[in-house]
């Protein structure tokens, strides 16, 4: 990797730690420069305007989270009780090291909705393709009616991230989980 792709990367990087921490909002350039140690002139060199940094950071973000849930769903070891908890259990690990502040998506997703399309496009294209990637896992394993119980689950899965962010509460993880199995055995 490059100087400049080191650069880039770690502007990246820090602005999905600080905006998890602070908002989308709440996140100022100048927290972004204090944290990577960057001028301003240097991100705005790499990064045309704060919603274009942001809304690569998103990008990059939700690929590497696409990635390890698809690492999980063609790990052939698992069952698929299994493939579908391990995201639980990230969850709660998230919970546990209190990093947790909600899905980074749908806090782009509210606090940006309708006023930048490229962030609103990002995060929407998530969404879908977790629920369709769920599908896609059902569908693998036989399971009737994959499209609306992918949907219903992450339904659920979504709800549970939305709860977390408020209430902190490990014991919803679990409740959140039976109900999303139960929608899949359905």
């Amino acid at each position: 990797m490059s100087r400049c792709e080191e650069k880039k990367q770690n502007a990246i990087n820090k602005t999905v730690e600080l905006c998890s921490q602070y908002g989308f909002h709440g996140t100022s350039m100048d927290k972004i420069t204090a944290a990577t140690g960057l001028s301003k002139a240097t991100i705005y060199k790499y990064f045309l305007s704060k919603e274009n940094l942001i809304a690569q950071a998103l990008d990059a973000y939700g690929k590497s989270a696409i990635e390890h849930l698809t690492e999980v769903m063609n790990d052939d070891s698992l069952s698929l009780e299994e493939k579908l908890s391990e995201r639980f259990e990230t969850l709660r690990q998230s919970l546990a090291v209190d990093a947790f502040n909600g899905c980074y998506f749908q806090l782009a997703y509210s606090e940006f909705c309708n006023a930048e399309e490229n962030i609103t496009d990002i995060c929407t294209l998530y969404k879908q393709r977790r629920v369709s990637m769920v599908c896609n896992l059902l569908e693998t394993h036989n399971v009737e009616n994959a499209q609306e119980k992918a949907v219903r689950a992450e339904l659920i899965f979504n709800g549970l991230i939305a709860t977390l962010q408020i209430s902190k509460d490990p014991t919803l993880i679990d409740i959140a989980r039976d109900m999303y199995m139960d929608v899949i055995n359905r």
